[in-house]
């Protein structure tokens, strides 16, 4: 049984409605257990399932003959998609209750900020309640272009942890996993809590933040000695930032250092075994962080570049967002 609230009757009418024969769809890891399940769900068409990994709204499969159905995210609102694409939400049915609970009465903070990953976001209403009840005053951040709902965040955006970093003592994260709360840790400078609805486990932190800068500041200390990089575009709709690729370029080469452009769609790290010094990753930021010890050489982001290159200062350091993408047209 699917553990998440998904419309298949509105999604179904919706299919009827663009005269669909044939649907492509994608389910993000997590989901991929589901997917026969939710296959079954659309049996009225010819259905086919996508076997790549989806990381994200940004990160769509498509074809001119088919219509593309994405579970489990929603749709970034300032990128332009194919017309062909459906996002469909996906919701966790599963309950905040008894971790929420357990975060108020032991918070040693007064003005908490609510940040969750999109399958969560229906659950921030149960959390914000239960928080007032016990004192506590909550504020959920508006983001930027790239984010739907207030309280959201992505593994690439952290403008809603942002826009109420100045009011707050600290923010609770509903979800599972350190990434998004790392990220938000390193953007507001504020102490995370992982607030996890399946073990009912509250996780700060603090302290894996701290171990990622560390991380990070070695690979810029390396970065200084570079002398060629490899400035990496990712071709992906919601991912595609060669502008800012081609004013690094511009950079490195301003100090007298050489820089070669590689883009790619699907980005495997073992495959960059070219002869630079230095990777500058344009693409989705997870991939300077998580997998950095995949790559045969070091991985940065663009501000570590410009730290690296002394244009800006070790203290200006922050985590890689993306804002804006750039718009192609179908």
């Amino acid at each position: 049984m699917i553990p998440y609230f998904i419309d298949f009757q509105n999604l179904r009418e919706e299919l009827k409605r663009k005269k669909a024969e044939k649907v492509l769809i994608q389910v993000p890891e997590g989901m991929k257990i589901y997917a026969l399940e939710i296959a079954d769900k659309l049996r009225d068409f010819d259905v086919r399932i996508s076997s790549n990994p989806t990381y994200g709204a940004c990160d769509v499969e498509y074809y001119k003959d088919a219509i593309t159905v994405q579970f489990g995210h929603a749709e970034i609102p300032n990128i332009t998609y194919p017309k062909d694409v459906i996002f469909v939400e996906a919701f966790s049915t599963r309950s905040f209750k008894e971790v929420a609970r357990k975060f108020a009465n032991s918070a040693k903070c007064e003005k908490v900020g609510l940040i969750a990953s999109v399958q969560h976001i229906p659950a921030m209403e149960e959390v914000k309640k239960i928080f007032e009840e016990e004192g506590i005053n909550v504020f959920v951040g508006k983001g930027d272009g790239r984010i739907k709902y207030r309280g959201q965040v992505l593994g690439c955006n952290f403008s809603t942890a942002r826009n109420v970093a100045g009011q707050v003592d600290c923010f609770a994260f509903l979800g599972t996993g350190k990434f998004h709360a790392i990220g938000a840790r390193i953007a507001t400078n504020k102490s995370v809590y992982i607030l996890d609805p399946y073990s009912n486990i509250i996780t700060n932190v603090d302290g894996d933040a701290d171990r990622f800068l560390r991380q990070r500041f070695g690979a810029i200390v390396k970065a200084e000695e570079a002398s060629i990089f490899g400035i990496i575009v990712g071709t992906k709709i919601g991912q595609k930032r060669e502008k800012l690729a081609l004013a690094l370029k511009e950079i490195v080469e301003a100090k007298g250092k050489k820089a070669y452009m590689f883009y790619a769609g699907r980005i495997n790290p073992e495959d960059f075994y070219y002869n630079v010094d230095v990777f500058v990753n344009t693409s989705c930021p997870r991939i300077t962080y998580d997998d950095y010890l995949r790559f045969p050489k070091p991985i940065i982001s663009p501000i570590e570049l410009q730290i690296a290159l002394k244009i800006k200062a070790w203290e200006q350091y922050s985590f890689d967002e993306i804002v804006e993408v750039d718009r192609d047209k179908y």
